[in-house]
């Protein structure tokens, strides 16, 4: 959840402070207030693009600063755990500098991070929809991964993955191997490369965890040595010491052990403790001395990692130290083949037959997934977009097989192409007039109608999924009356369980808020800049009005914003 977003020198925002809780975020304001350059901001600081004229004039640099509530137990908890991203309690300051120059950094919590670690974080904890997003709906290259999520496909997904890239090898070998010497020299010398590259970087399995743990106590050697010092003195050279007063206090109690059994039990276990804290004591006063490194040692661990790092991001993205090596052993074993010293023409081309066979089975069975899949999305979009005041659209999602000649990976009579996710071709259908046939959405869906497609997806998609901070930049578009109620309900609905964040110029989904910031413009010393004000319950009807009436308020405007305030309050309560 986004808790805070801070924003200096961006645009014409010059230092403003956005406090946000769960449940439903509203902005609104006068269009060009500054509502979306926020939106823009939090998609900055979650490894946006970023550019030097997005700066404020007259200033050196922009900078946005986010604070998250992070689960512990969720998907980035997880990922800031695997990167050492250290965390305060369950929160995280993600920072993004834009300078004049061109350059900029990125930080998560304190630590320096690459951008695409923001990107990697901000898409396990947010979603942001605007009208870039319907355009990305209206591709139908993303609605094969919209239903894959849906259907809850990863693991067979992985597996398909796994099964393509082999027959690709295996593929690749083949040809390799029927092709003229020239290619054959070519791509030994690839080969040979790739395995000295690797062979050079020695990594063992394990080494970036080591460097990680070693790292993290070098960073930390003051600190640890300075506990030691001080540790040490209290147990043994302060004076009086813990450790003399323990004797003492033990020399004294055994004394009383002689008219009393318990307390002589009480003073045996005395005596192992003081034991234990005597090997305390020397381990101590001897740790300093394994924290003896020589000079440069932290530099040449991060230069050791980014090494390392670097040859996995070429390699094996995604992948460890054990998948680097298993690349190189492939290398290794394809060398030798080339070479002579492995499978002929005629074995190669029984394994491809093998895993394309292997390929084509996996891919029919994530294809039946995923059309049992549909079938549910197709009713629950429906379902949704009914609540939505789109009672009789009707959604399908259209499947196609990828034509590839040659390939021989045959489906239904014909020859496919068959690659990590399959040979499916999924393509989402809209008929939003009663009579009228599906088709493709670019051909049929205006923009309020894909507003509501995308808020219905997003619903149906997040209904069990961990919470999440959902971003909708004017997903009004289009829309109003009724329509906008409908609209201002499921986005209720969908806070229950995320924290959304929408800016909006409708009223009717205003009313609906839990908390309403207002966005707007002041001149200060000549020049203007953006403010925000979290309004009060008064304030949000005065503002409801203003929405409802324009510039003038009137009385019967502020009864009217009076009175969807208290409905959409009535309906809060009645849904918890």
């Amino acid at each position: 959840m986004l808790r805070c977003l801070h924003v200096t020198d961006l645009a014409i925002v010059r230092d403003v402070t956005l406090e946000l809780g769960g449940g439903f975020n509203l902005l609104t304001g006068e269009t060009g207030a500054g509502k979306s350059i926020l939106v823009d901001a939090f998609a900055l600081v979650l490894g946006g693009r970023a550019e030097g004229g997005m700066i404020r004039a007259g200033s050196e640099r922009a900078s946005v600063e986010a604070i998250f509530d992070v689960d512990p137990g969720s998907a980035a908890a997880g990922f800031l755990e695997e990167r050492g991203y250290p965390r305060d309690g369950d929160g995280i300051v993600a920072r993004r500098e834009i300078l004049a120059q061109g350059k900029g950094r990125a930080f998560l919590g304190g630590a320096l991070a690459p951008v695409a670690d923001l990107r990697a974080f901000g898409a396990l904890i947010a979603d942001l929809h605007g009208q870039h997003q319907q355009q990305t709906l209206l591709n139908p290259a993303s609605h094969r991964e919209l239903l894959d999520r849906h259907a809850g496909l990863d693991g067979t997904l992985a597996e398909m993955a796994a099964a393509a890239a082999e027959l690709q090898a295996a593929v690749a070998r083949l040809r390799a191997m029927r092709d003229g010497a020239e290619r054959i020299l070519q791509r030994l010398d690839a080969l040979r490369f790739l395995i000295e590259e690797i062979d050079r970087a020695a990594v063992q399995p394990g080494e970036r965890a080591a460097l990680r743990a070693e790292r993290d106590l070098l960073r930390n050697a003051e600190a640890i040595l300075r506990n030691c010092r001080a540790a040490h003195e209290a147990l043994y050279d302060s004076e009086p010491s813990a450790l003399g007063r323990l004797a003492e206090a033990i020399r004294a109690a055994r004394e009383v052990g002689r008219y009393d059994p318990d307390i002589r039990d009480a003073v045996e276990r005395a005596e192992a403790s003081r034991a234990d804290l005597q090997e305390l004591a020397v381990l101590l006063r001897d740790y300093p001395a394994r924290l003896q490194f020589e000079p440069h040692r932290l530099e040449a661990i991060d230069d050791r990692l980014q090494a390392i790092e670097a040859l996995l991001r070429k390699h094996v993205p995604g992948g460890g130290e054990t998948e680097l090596l298993g690349v190189r052993d492939a290398a290794a074993e394809e060398l030798s083949q080339l070479t002579g010293g492995g499978e002929s023409v005629a074995d190669l081309e029984a394994r491809v037959e093998a895993l394309g066979a292997r390929a084509v089975g996996i891919a029919t069975r994530l294809s039946h997934a995923r059309r049992e899949a549909a079938a549910a999305l197709e009713r629950r979009i429906e379902s949704e977009l009914g609540d939505l005041a789109m009672a009789r659209t009707r959604f399908a999602i259209d499947f196609r097989l990828r034509p590839s000649p040659g390939s021989g990976l045959w489906i239904e009579g014909e020859e496919v192409a068959i690659d990590a996710a399959g040979y499916d071709v999924v393509e989402f259908l809209l008929s939003a007039n009663q009579g009228e046939r599906l088709a493709p959405l670019q051909s049929v869906a205006s923009g309020g109608e894909l507003s509501r497609l995308m808020l219905a997806l997003e619903i149906v998609l997040r209904r069990e999924s961990e919470g999440r901070t959902l971003v909708f930049d004017e997903v009004d578009a289009g829309i109003g009356g009724a329509v906008a109620e409908a609209v201002g309900r499921r986005l209720r609905a969908l806070s229950r369980r995320h924290q959304v964040i929408c800016v909006t110029h409708l009223p009717q989904i205003a009313s609906c808020a839990d908390r309403h910031v207002l966005v707007g413009k002041r001149a200060v010393r000549g020049r203007t800049e953006v403010v925000v004000d979290v309004l009060d319950e008064g304030g949000a009807v005065r503002e409801l009005a203003r929405m409802l009436a324009g510039e003038k308020v009137t009385p019967a405007a502020l009864r009217h914003a009076a009175e969807m305030r208290a409905t959409g309050h009535a309906r809060r309560e009645a849904r918890g």
